[in-house]
């Protein structure tokens, strides 16, 4: 039987993006672009700054992106209608179903909790997404 959820294949990297400044930080980055790095607004975001905040920011930006919207379920169905493609939320059983439902839908995705991503340091935050790109790459299987 085939095992449909291997978790020994390493996740692309995630990196949290909170400002134009942080998105053009990861779009600098070749490997970024070549791995598919995932751009993921702060925590709760979504019920903060809104789905349309996180739509202009990303506008122009090719790479996959996710709006944490916290527990809020209304943010995130919210998100999903305004063309988001992903959305990170901790709504309960039934919430998260008709979420899922209507992601698929749209042709987005939802995740139920947040995947580990690297915080960008207020100092030095291009040398650490290099060295945080660089480890993924490296872990990262090799076609033989």
């Amino acid at each position: 039987m085939i095992d449909k959820h291997d978790h020994s294949v390493p996740l692309p990297p995630h990196v949290t993006v909170a400002c134009a400044r942080d998105l053009a930080r990861v779009m600098a980055e070749p490997d970024a672009l070549r791995m598919g790095c995932t751009v993921i607004s702060p925590p709760g975001a979504g019920c903060f700054m809104g789905a349309a905040w996180w739509a202009a920011l990303l506008a122009g930006c090719p790479l996959p992106a996710l709006l944490d919207c916290g527990q809020a379920a209304g943010y995130a169905a919210a998100a999903l209608h305004a063309g988001l493609g992903g959305i990170i939320v901790a709504a309960p059983p039934a919430q998260h179903r008709a979420l899922v439902s209507l992601a698929h839908d749209m042709g987005a995705r939802v995740l139920r909790q947040r995947p580990p991503a690297l915080e960008l340091p207020v100092r030095g935050a291009e040398d650490a997404l290099g060295r945080y790109l660089r480890a993924h790459r490296l872990a990262m299987p090799h076609p033989e």
